[in-house]
């Protein structure tokens, strides 16, 4: 392949800008500019930045449109992957994750260790199993690929229903996460944040497809990597005089571990795990029988709100009594969805590490049975997700396809590893500044992180002591890691910073997220089956409106904000594992697979972990009266799903395969 300088000067133009950006809105701060200014500016920036590569590549190319000409190298198409695959959990994500539930978990859940092995682990699994196999296929999604090799267009159909379904929610936490940072650097409501930056998706993958994402992707792995870095190097600083992330996480695990002793040791502390438990337990009584619950809490309410006007309380005292679901819900169902997702947040609040490992955790226990089957199911996900695998597509060759997954993962270490160490040092300044100080003298970033239209932190005094214990602390883990310049009293330049950096991460996800969903409504169920015969534009033509179309029922599905950004991103890699996996594995290295096995290994897989997932929902719960230990199966939480629709669908392939051969 001929040298192309022009892409090289597209990745040094970003970082340049990206540099240049940083530095003047550094002297606007200087001057005296107001945050909000500054962040704004950053947010308008980036999405004008990206359309603007979007508007440059535009095609209606077919090739281009769908696979941007199968030329790109390997260093290239590797930028592409890392950034198409550092989604909002990822970025925004994974440092919360660490802070709250520790690298272990508590013994009964996975911690942030497994998602770290497991999402880069799978990369190995891709670059192994896969990219060469699928870039030598002339398919340009994963359903047609399938399709072409079962000869089948059964096959075609249920992968691209299967396509559609992983990528549907994955692109939903995406659009949730771009509401997130949108409406932190604009001020604008969240719904208002999720539209405005879907205008900067549209704009880049409406206009060129494939081709116009994958450098608009190479820009933002820039972004991506160096706002992490940036913001990774200046708290490393900050809190140890040197640069060296890693080395400065090391040097405060040490002291985070004694002071994780003294905390489970204090008195109050147990006094305060007493209280949360009490109310958990007043919770299930509510639960039990919420309409008498309701009546009886909102007579509770209205004197304490009596009380509170006839002793000249504060406004914000009123509403915070007025805040309380009893009495502001109206629906007996809307208030006992209420009291679940208190209980809920409440029983992880117990369970909790105070440091990075819960006491008195020894030999194997539930909690590294759920790590081991999380890392599996993250792993074979990775390897299965139909908008990573088009990425073997768009390589110049197989062994560039491969290379390109080897690129990739060098960035996404790189991501991990800062997000990894950050959550360390902001786990330092938790429990030095905030755990222990009075509740009336918090340090002035807890307060700012309290007081923002979308709190990152709340503080609540469960034993009533007048003091920050550390179970009275809570952080929202989708987006803690864009309180850490704030917790670190850094220039509001890199709140706008790593802001840019998660923009960018939800951005790049969600563009290929779309293009995987509108292909497959447009090549697979469509052209290839009811108009194969139909002409080149119409085909890129139909793809880009059905894009716009799944681009706003998305936007409307996430500004319901149904759940937490993680829990949906781990769901859609256990339906993605369950429904490809079994079926590509058995497909390219199974010469006896047929249509058939193809056919039942993918309705069994998808059906079981589609099953499994559904029926621990606290929504399903809730209406059927279940507790959670009804419905899991030896413990696993039901992000394990694919633990159970991975082998399901092998064996079901291989037996139907069988069976149907000797039929014939």
């Amino acid at each position: 392949m001929s040298f192309r300088p022009w892409r090289w000067r597209l990745v040094l133009a970003g970082l340049m800008g990206l540099t240049t950006l940083s530095l003047a809105l550094w002297l606007a701060d200087l001057l005296g500019v107001s945050k909000s200014l500054i962040n704004g500016f950053f947010l308008v920036a980036s999405i004008i930045g990206y359309a603007l590569i979007g508007l440059f590549c535009r095609t209606s190319n077919p090739d281009e449109y769908y696979v941007a000409g199968r030329r790109v190298s390997a260093p290239f198409n590797g930028m592409a992957t890392a950034a198409d695959w550092m989604s909002a959990a990822s970025f925004i994500g994974l440092t919360g994750l660490l802070l709250s539930d520790g690298f272990v978990g508590d013994g009964r859940h996975a911690g942030g260790l497994a998602y770290v092995l497991g999402w880069t682990g799978g990369f190995c699994l891709l670059g192994f199993l896969f990219a060469a196999k699928l870039n030598r296929s002339s398919a340009i999604t994963i359903p047609d690929f399938l399709g072409r090799r079962f000869d089948s267009t059964a096959v075609r159909w249920l992968a691209a229903w299967g396509a559609i379904l992983c990528s549907s929610v994955y692109l939903i936490a995406q659009i949730y996460g771009i509401g997130l940072v949108a409406s932190m650097l604009s001020g604008l409501t969240f719904e208002l944040g999720v539209f405005l930056a879907l205008g900067g998706i549209l704009l880049c993958s409406f206009l060129g497809g494939m081709r116009a994402v994958t450098w608009t992707q190479v820009v933002q792995c820039v972004v991506i990597v160096a706002s992490m870095v940036a913001l990774g190097v200046a708290v490393s600083w900050k809190t140890q005089g040197h640069p060296v992330l890693p080395l400065a996480a090391a040097q405060s695990l040490h002291s985070i571990e004694r002071r994780a002793k003294e905390i489970e040791a204090d008195p109050a502390e147990q006094l305060t795990r007493q209280a949360i438990a009490i109310r958990i337990q007043d919770l299930d009584l509510k639960i039990a029988d919420p309409i008498a619950a309701r009546a009886l809490e909102r007579q509770l309410i209205a004197r304490k709100i009596s009380q509170a006007k006839a002793e000249g309380a504060t406004l914000r005292e009123i509403q915070a009594l007025e805040s309380n679901p009893a009495w502001r819900e109206t629906g007996v169902d809307q208030l006992t969805q209420a009291w679940w997702t208190e209980r809920e947040h409440l029983t992880q609040t117990l369970n909790r590490p105070v440091g990075f490992q819960a006491p008195g955790l020894t030999g194997w226990n539930q909690g590294w049975v759920n790590t081991v089957a999380l890392v599996f199911c993250l792993m074979v996900g990775t390897a299965a997700l139909p908008h990573v695998l088009v990425r073997s597509y768009t390589a110049s060759s197989p062994v560039q396809a491969q290379r390109s997954v080897a690129w990739a993962l060098i960035f996404i270490v790189v991501v991990y590893a800062c997000a990894s160490a950050l959550a360390v040092l902001i786990k330092s300044f938790v429990l030095t500044e905030l755990v222990g100080v009075n509740i009336d003298q918090l340090p002035d970033w807890a307060d700012r992180l309290k007081l923002r239209k979308l709190a990152l932190l709340t503080v609540e005094d469960f034993n009533q002591d007048g003091t920050v214990q550390f179970s009275d602390v809570r952080f929202f883990n989708d987006y803690v890691v864009l309180a850490v310049p704030e917790i670190a009293r850094l220039s509001p330049v890199f709140t706008g910073l790593i802001a840019a950096g998660a923009l960018a991460a939800a951005l790049s996800t969600a563009d290929g997220l779309l293009l995987t969903i509108s292909n497959a409504l447009a090549q697979d169920l469509y052209f290839q089956t009811a108009a194969p015969q139909a002409p080149p534009l119409r085909r890129v033509m139909l793809s880009k409106i059905l894009l716009m179309v799944v681009a706003l029922l998305a936007a409307w599905f996430a500004t319901h904000r149904p759940v937490n950004i993680l829990f949906w991103i781990t769901c859609a890699f256990s339906l993605a594992a369950s429904t490809f996996f079994p079926v590509l594995l058995l497909g390219i290295y199974w010469s006896a697979m047929n249509r058939v096995g193809a056919i039942v290994a993918m309705i069994s897989g998808l059906g079981l972990s589609f099953y499994y997932i559904v029926s621990n929902h606290p929504w399903v719960h809730m209406k059927l009266q279940l507790r959670p230990d009804d419905t899991v199966w030896w413990g696993l939480d039901p992000t394990c799903a694919a633990v159970f629709g991975v082998p399901m669908g092998l064996l079901m392939g291989w037996l139907f395969s069988k069976i149907s051969s000797n039929k014939n």
